[in-house]
């Protein structure tokens, strides 16, 4: 299948067939120990200390551990080293106090804490030597009041020989275990005045996977985990939150705000309205792509400040879409979310630390419901953006609290539909052809005026359709594409034609032509069996339809390339046929039902059967021909 144009520009995933694995100790860059010990006050504050050991195995840890860096909130947390050194050859190698570093890790925006970084540079960091550093954490600040939260992973891409993690709190605390092949010691008790809780690995465990091809999705099921909170249902915890940010979007609109309201108002439509909205707001304030916290908590700016600075994060993206479409008579509601294609939601005991970025769920007075998120260039309010798609959502409102589900990415919507003809003459190919693309397809199109020139546009796409090979100036005879100077998502068409000017082969039977396939069929078919990681296949559900006409080129036992499937994954056909003027045609679609494959299903045999089939009958599909005079 012709590779689509929105791949190019922005959501590209190459994968490369691989013999997939677990890690074993052998592999390990590191051998990691520590020692924690957490005492929880009633208001949510917090003193720890901590004692970690380091052993290095390989030149590779050897580069990742000579400097450590400890990064903390200089407005609401404070890290105080109180030992670090290094052994090797059992001599002890103190850091020199004069080169550790505490310092801000970048200038702060106006509003948002500084975050800061404690940069130790250990001496003598060779093969075998041992790296140890103990230092007292306090939490000035909890992000919200009498409230603890906190989840512990053990041994992912880490190799820990062996943990302690005490825990004395005066608040009551809830616990969640994910430890199914015995890896924890778990002692609990209560007590009148506090909650004690000890969770000891009782033997080494490493969980990282070599031989894979990134993005590597670890599914959090084979990793021990522990999940603690002082919260055991998330609508308390979207009440507590919520409490904290909906005073935020309910302010005055600033100036500039109200211009974007009236605006929207000008259009009758609710999407129209909606993408106006997200639309102008990225037009005036510049994302700062950061899960920024405002003393100690994650809470957006006032209104006005986000207007004057003319920059903000996920937060205040939300509370000012939020504050507008509320004006505009919709139900809007900041919601939590964990973004990200390749970030699954977790599903931990309720916390913050489940999610990493603030968006906004708009429902209209007949109770359709929008999924937003303003901090993406495009707007987009009829359709869900992939990276917040099947995602749990925490609904932060005081009075309506919820914890649900997003929608999941329909693979009928995102699509990509051409049709080209390929004119076989004098060993050369013209080809001929109009490509339409729909909704999450147009996204790596949609504003690209606003960022490069048009010929850079043109070029990219000229390089997407010709399989990705560069063709010479003389070879790019046409190229007619919308304006793509609007944030809006809409429809995209495009027409085209250009000569491929090596793609005839040669064969002992006459010349020939390959039919390419890019995107989900090559990716399947080169998964091994042996994986263990989840695999994403596309950012998203998808359908891809290709109308393929070959002239002047008699071609026998077409036939034989008509194939169909239908499975879980994936759906594929192909239907050959003479056209009226006794071309062949060529009708495909493919529509990726799945675009992040767990582990498990490689070893199923639907999925085991589909490859096979997908290798046998798409990997090398070449098309015998016999040339044929030019016809007028």
């Amino acid at each position: 299948m012709k590779p689509t144009i929105y791949s190019f520009f922005l959501w590209v995933i190459i994968l490369t067939p691989a013999n997939a694995k677990w890690a074993t100790i052998a592999d390990a860059p590191t051998k990691h120990s520590y020692n924690k010990e957490i005492n929880v006050n009633s208001d949510g504050t917090i003193e720890s200390i901590e004692e970690t050991n380091k052993e290095i195995l390989t030149e590779i840890g050897r580069n990742q551990d000579a400097n450590t860096v400890l990064y903390y909130n200089g407005d609401s947390e404070k890290i105080d080293l109180l030992e670090a050194k290094t052994i090797y050859k059992g001599k002890e190698h103190p850091l020199d106090k004069d080169i550790i570093e505490d310092k801000p890790l970048a200038s702060s925006h106006n509003g948002f804490d500084q975050t800061r970084q404690i940069l130790l540079a250990f001496p003598k960091t060779e093969i075998g030597a041992k790296i140890y550093a103990k230092y007292k954490y306090s939490l000035k600040k909890p992000a919200l009041n009498n409230y603890y939260a906190d989840t512990f992973y053990f041994g992912e891409w880490n190799l820990v020989s062996g943990a302690r993690i005490k825990i004395t709190s005066k608040i009551p605390l809830h616990i969640l275990v994910n430890d199914p092949k015995n890896y924890l010691k778990i002692t609990e008790r209560k007590t009148k005045d506090s909650y004690r809780l000890e969770i000891i690995l009782k033997r080494p465990i490493y969980k990282a996977v070599i031989d894979e091809s990134w993005p590597i999705i670890i599914n959090k099921k084979h990793i021990p985990w522990v999940s603690v909170s002082s919260i055991n249902k998330w609508d308390t915890l979207a009440v507590k939150q919520g409490e904290l940010v909906a005073k935020v979007f309910t302010q005055k609109l600033p100036q500039d705000f109200e211009e974007i309201l009236e605006k929207a108002r000008q259009k009758t439509n609710e999407i129209d309205q909606i993408n106006i909205v997200t639309s102008l707001l990225n037009d005036k304030i510049r994302y700062m792509g950061d899960w920024k916290s405002v003393s100690g908590r994650y809470i957006p700016r006032d209104l006005d400040k986000i207007s004057k600075t003319q920059l903000g994060d996920c937060k205040d993206f939300s509370a000012a879409t939020a504050a507008i479409l509320t004006k505009l008579g919709f139900k809007a509601q900041i919601v939590v979310i964990r973004r990200g294609i390749t970030n699954p939601s977790l599903l931990i005991l309720p916390g913050l630390d489940a999610f990493n970025h603030a968006m906004v769920k708009v429902t209209n007075k007949q109770g359709k419901i929008y999924w937003i998120d303003p901090t993406n260039f495009a707007s987009m309010a009829g359709g869900i953006f992939p990276d917040i798609a099947n995602k749990m959502a925490l609904i932060l409102d005081p009075k309506h609290p919820g914890y649900e589900k997003t929608p999941e990415s329909s693979p009928l919507k995102a699509s990509s539909d051409l049709k080209r003809t390929l004119e076989i003459s004098n060993n050369k190919i013209t080809e001929i052809g109009d490509l339409v693309l729909k909704e999450a397809n147009t996204l790596g199109l949609i504003g690209a005026s606003l960022k490069v020139s048009d010929e850079t546009i043109k070029n990219a796409i000229f390089y997407a359709l010709a399989d990705y090979t560069s063709l010479d100036e003389k070879d790019k005879k046409t190229m007619n594409i919308p304006k793509l100077n609007s944030r809006i998502v809409k429809e995209i068409a495009l027409n085209y034609s250009f000569i491929r000017e090596n793609d005839i082969l040669q064969t002992n039977v006459g010349p020939a032509l390959k039919l390419k396939y890019a995107g989900s069929i090559p990716k399947i078919y080169d998964i091994s069996q042996d994986n263990v990681a989840d695999t994403v296949i596309h950012n998203y559900p998808n359908t891809e339809i290709r109308q393929t006409i070959i002239k002047n080129a008699r071609i026998k036992n077409s036939a034989f390339l008509n194939k169909e499937k239908k499975t879980p994954w994936l759906y594929v056909k192909r239907a050959c046929s003479l056209n009226k003027n006794h071309d062949l045609q060529i009708d495909e679609k493919i529509i990726l039902y799945k675009n992040i494959i767990p582990g498990e299903d490689f070893k199923k045999p639907g999925f085991i059967e589909l490859k096979k089939w997908l290798n046998s009958n798409f990997k090398d599909v070449i098309i015998v021909f016999e040339p044929m005079s030019n016809k007028n």
